[in-house]
């Protein structure tokens, strides 16, 4: 594929009914540094929940060459109605099978139990097949995080066993379920 069709692939905004889903940018620093807490960085892999602005602006960076290079598909969760950042969400490649991808969200705990990652979920999952061409999409989440596991499920995700997660911001592994739903063609 052309990098200009990659290009304009990543560029894309989504809508749902009460967010919008646009490509990260430099400026979303700031927003992003107050919003990831220790008690959301607990469930990730790769946050530590004491994040520069600095730091992000790294991340950023590297997410949108990731984009570039056909890798991933992140998103920026914004209220439409305010504008207000409230997380992130996207789907990476996985290095070992290039058609597989793997989900992954988080969002500030001011935004909790209201339904935007669910809502959020939905709307990158059907974006990111045609955005990498993917043929299975799966996610995980630690035992005892029950509310990123609802959300898996009510993507119509199917259960596929348990397994460790190395989480390189805390040094150590984590025991997480993972589910996974094929491309319906």
């Amino acid at each position: 594929m052309a990098l200009s069709a990659i290009s304009k692939r990543m560029d894309r905004i989504l809508t749902t009914e009460r967010l919008t889903l646009r490509p990260l940018s430099p400026t979303d620093a700031q927003a992003t540094a107050r919003l990831m807490t220790p008690g959301i960085a607990r469930w990730t892999g790769s946050w530590i929940g004491e994040e520069t602005p600095q730091r992000v602006s790294e991340r950023i960076a590297r997410s949108l060459a990731a984009e570039q290079a056909g890798l991933s598909f992140n998103r920026a969760a914004v209220i439409t109605a305010t504008g207000e950042l409230i997380g992130w969400i996207g789907v990476r490649r996985s290095d070992a099978e290039l058609r597989r991808g793997s989900i992954g969200y988080w969002i500030g705990e001011a935004y909790f139990g209201q339904g935007y990652t669910r809502e959020a979920a939905r709307a990158i999952l059907d974006a990111a097949w045609r955005a990498l061409d993917l043929d299975v999409i799966e996610g995980g989440a630690q035992l005892a995080n029950a509310a990123s596991i609802a959300v898996l499920k009510g993507l119509g995700m199917r259960y596929a066993g348990e397994r460790e997660e190395f989480a390189t911001a805390r040094g150590a592994s984590d025991l997480c379920a993972f589910y996974q739903i094929e491309r319906s063609v």
